[in-house]
């Protein structure tokens, strides 16, 4: 009697075990893809047990002024605060610093142009920048990088970045290597920065009770046109179209009381419908093509895709530093 109860009994716990173990099993899966989401945007590797992390400071919560460009003209991270991974450049379309290898990568792709005198800040010394062609990289350390699946760190010399990686781990290459998995790894990058800006709340897709700052329209509405600014309060603003964002930049005052300081800006891209940072994209003024307010900056990721939209509806390939309201309305 006594042991068919036990027998009873254990197979009444089973299925609660299995179902706690199945549930346990699927926290962990969801907690791996979101860990793996944050370690995209930010460059943190996903850590495992006991692995050592070098005490660095990166991000700089209180940078010196590493570099007079503000913002990475590709995703618009403020470059001093990701100093140690910063990239600087020649390029067609001018001179750049980026925050990372994978900004420089990145803009290399969109713009079908590559970077030359690219010079990289040594990952444990940031005062220092040297060429690329002489740093030597370490890929997938648990040093947090920047921007990019794996972290990329650039050191002065081979010794100097097998003794690093002998501690913290990853694979010692030279600029090449480090460039190539860069590209390599955009396109998957890209998608999971995505995702992980909206579970974070820095990316909100408008409600319907959402209205435009500028002109009051319901930005969920044109979903194809929306834009949004994360501000530095946590603060989100929705704008129903490029015109109203571009309107609003050009004078905040005149649409907000209290000052406005932005921590982002996003706009909808009109290939693909995805958000990406305002400060990166390529843009079409002065085409035949309206928005929800009339005429319109329509964003490209790609300079190709904008080419060829220009020979379709006609207009003008600009950068969002050039935009302004008169810009936007006449095109010229």
């Amino acid at each position: 009697m006594n042991t068919q109860r036990s027998l009873q009994s254990r197979t009444n716990i089973f299925p609660q075990a299995l179902v706690a173990l199945l549930a346990l099993g699927a926290f962990m899966v969801i907690g791996g893809a979101f860990t793996s989401a944050f370690a995209m945007e930010h460059g943190q590797p996903e850590m495992k047990k006991e692995q050592q992390v070098p005490d660095v400071e990166h991000p700089m919560m209180k940078p010196k002024m590493y570099s007079k460009e503000m913002r990475c003209p590709n995703c618009g991270m403020m470059i001093n605060m990701w100093a140690r991974t910063r990239h600087s450049f020649h390029h067609l379309e001018g001179d750049f610093t980026t925050c990372s290898i994978r900004c420089m990568a990145d803009k290399a792709v969109s713009s079908e142009a590559e970077p030359s005198a690219a010079q990289v800040a040594l990952y444990l010394d940031p005062d220092t920048m040297v060429p690329v062609e002489k740093a030597v990289y370490v890929i997938g350390s648990t040093a947090p990088g920047t921007m990019t699946m794996q972290s990329k760190i650039a050191f002065a010399d081979t010794l100097s970045a097998e003794q690093f990686a002998a501690t913290y781990g990853g694979e010692v290459v030279d600029f090449q290597g480090a460039y190539l998995a860069a590209k390599k790894e955009l396109a998957k990058s890209r998608m999971l920065i995505d995702q992980k800006r909206k579970k974070t709340g820095k990316i909100k897709e408008p409600t319907e009770t959402d209205t435009c700052v500028v002109c009051g329209m319901y930005p969920a509405k044109y979903p194809k046109h929306h834009n949004q600014i994360w501000a530095k309060d946590g603060s989100t603003l929705h704008f129903c179209s490029t015109q109203c964002m571009v309107n609003f930049n050009a004078d905040p005052a005149k649409y907000k009381q209290e000052p406005v300081q932005t921590n982002m800006a996003w706009v909808t891209l009109y290939s693909d419908g995805m958000y990406e940072s305002a400060f990166g994209v390529y843009y079409v003024v002065g085409s035949n093509v309206d928005g929800p307010m009339g005429k319109e900056a329509i964003p490209f990721k790609l300079k190709k895709n904008a080419n060829e939209f220009v020979a379709v509806h006609g207009g003008k390939i600009v950068s969002f530093s050039q935009l302004t309201p008169e810009l936007v309305m006449d095109g010229k």
